[in-house]
């Protein structure tokens, strides 16, 4: 159990949707409750087969929001506790908790590979400093993927143009050699091939 709950399990069922109804306001709360019955199978014990099922039953929270919150909620003990612990003290202002789908957003961006590390420390900014609204988040990402794969094929272009001058001068550099050992051609034609030699290294990036 992630953090020890001294409630019994029939108030732990009326904490639970008391919390659930004010979740707006205080979703890191909720999140925490709907690991630990996850986790336990608490759900069980009041009938419910399925967690799924006592969400949307008991709760009227649909199973993808429960997802979210429960894995955002993991996000935060594991990444961002001192969030965990500004909400649970007596001073925390409700409007600076950032939202449990911004939170999620963050979350799986810092799985994506097309984003670096400068990425997700901004986009985590937007999120804890700024307490953006998720549509913001969102978009936000989505302009950084944008760009990053933008730049991405900006790279794969250069690597390939720069690779075929350098074959082209390889294979120019490897027959003037043998045009000249073989003399079979004029000096001067040999000078041109070592000019445009030359020249495509200039184009080289």
């Amino acid at each position: 159990m992630t953090q020890n709950i001294s409630l019994e399990q029939d108030q732990l069922r009326e904490k639970v949707v008391e919390v659930a109804r004010r979740h707006k306001a205080s979703w890191i709360e909720l999140g925490q409750y709907l690991h630990t019955i996850q986790k336990n199978k608490i759900y069980k014990y009041w009938g419910y087969l399925e967690f799924d099922n006592y969400c949307m039953k008991e709760l009227g929270i649909r199973p993808n929001t429960a997802l979210k919150m429960t894995r955002s909620y993991l996000y935060l003990e594991r990444e961002e506790p001192k969030v965990i612990e500004s909400h649970n003290s007596a001073e925390e202002n409700p409007r600076t908790i950032p939202s449990y789908e911004s939170v999620n957003i963050l979350r799986l961006a810092r799985k994506n590979p097309l984003l670096k590390p400068n990425d997700v420390a901004a986009l985590r900014e937007h999120v804890f400093e700024e307490a953006r609204e998720p549509k913001e988040v969102r978009a936000h990402v989505r302009r950084l993927l944008s760009d990053r794969e933008v730049k991405d094929s900006g790279e794969v272009r250069k690597n390939r143009r720069n690779a075929a001058i350098k074959r082209l001068i390889s294979v120019l550099t490897s027959t003037r050699k043998e045009l000249q050992n073989e003399k079979l051609l004029p000096a001067h034609i040999l000078n041109q091939i070592d000019e445009l030699s030359a020249k495509l290294q200039d184009q080289l990036e």
